[in-house]
């Protein structure tokens, strides 16, 4: 497992807030098509250390030249424990394609590819029964917006890092538990996207990290590997906040 100290730690997210105010240190850093890659080792961590009771936090960095998710424990008040080592994972590319399947019930079960580039490649939908229109699923909802992010980050970044030096682009996520917690004794490794989703609060696009689970047991890169998202239509997963803007206090 990759670990940073807490001095290492501390740097990085330093590192981060002073990378995302210039765009051309941003570009060294950045790029749409790259994911992180959770372990079940670092999730069972992360669970095991962290005490508040309903997010999870997880602080960007830039540690040897690589963008990083830094995975911080949180105490039951909310601040971030002050650890002797943190689990982090760097942005990377993806070998394979990813299979992101739900199954709703009695309805359709529908499967989407996303290309290792992050482009969706395939689509296929089975019906138990007529319906009138196939309804909006958690993978439409997941692939759209990270298809938004994979063609609008960079100028997104540029225009954020130019126009308000960077303070508006994301320091952390607060990542609800379930998204990595809903089926913990099943799931391999879990692969976090970056997407863009509207907030009508803040009248923008804002970044988020979509979570999306291998629970088959195959290693991740293997070609029979299949990734789910929660089957409650009304609920496929729920957003991690970017912070800022949406800062949750102590």
């Amino acid at each position: 497992m990759a670990i940073l100290t807490y001095e290492n730690y501390t740097s990085a997210v330093r590192s981060w807030a002073e990378v995302k105010s210039n765009y051309s240190d941003i570009q060294n850093v950045i790029s749409p098509e790259k994911v992180f890659i959770l372990s079940r080792e670092q999730i069972e961590w992360f669970d095991r250390e962290n005490e508040a009771e309903t997010y999870f936090r997880a602080d960007i960095g830039v540690w040897e030249n690589n963008l990083v998710m830094i995975l911080t424990p949180r105490t039951s008040a909310g601040d971030v424990k002050t650890m002797d080592n943190y689990e982090f994972c760097p942005l990377q590319f993806l070998e394979n394609d990813l299979t992101l399947k739900q199954t709703k019930t009695y309805t359709v079960a529908s499967t989407y590819v996303l290309s290792k580039d992050l482009s969706k490649s395939e689509q296929d939908s089975d019906f138990n029964f007529p319906v009138m229109n196939e309804p909006v699923t958690g993978q439409m909802k997941a692939v759209e917006e990270i298809e938004s992010w994979k063609e609008n980050a960079m100028d997104y970044l540029h225009r954020e890092s130019l126009e308000f030096k960077g303070q508006r682009i994301f320091q952390s996520f607060y990542i609800p538990k379930a998204d990595l917690l809903h089926n913990k004794e099943n799931t391999h490794d879990i692969v976090a996207v970056f997407g863009f989703k509207y907030s009508a609060v803040y009248q923008r696009l804002l970044a988020t990290l979509i979570f999306i689970s291998n629970e088959n047991g195959v290693k991740l890169g293997a070609p029979g590997a299949v990734y789910e998202v929660k089957p409650d239509p009304s609920n496929i997963y729920d957003w991690s906040r970017p912070c800022p803007p949406t800062c949750l206090t102590p």
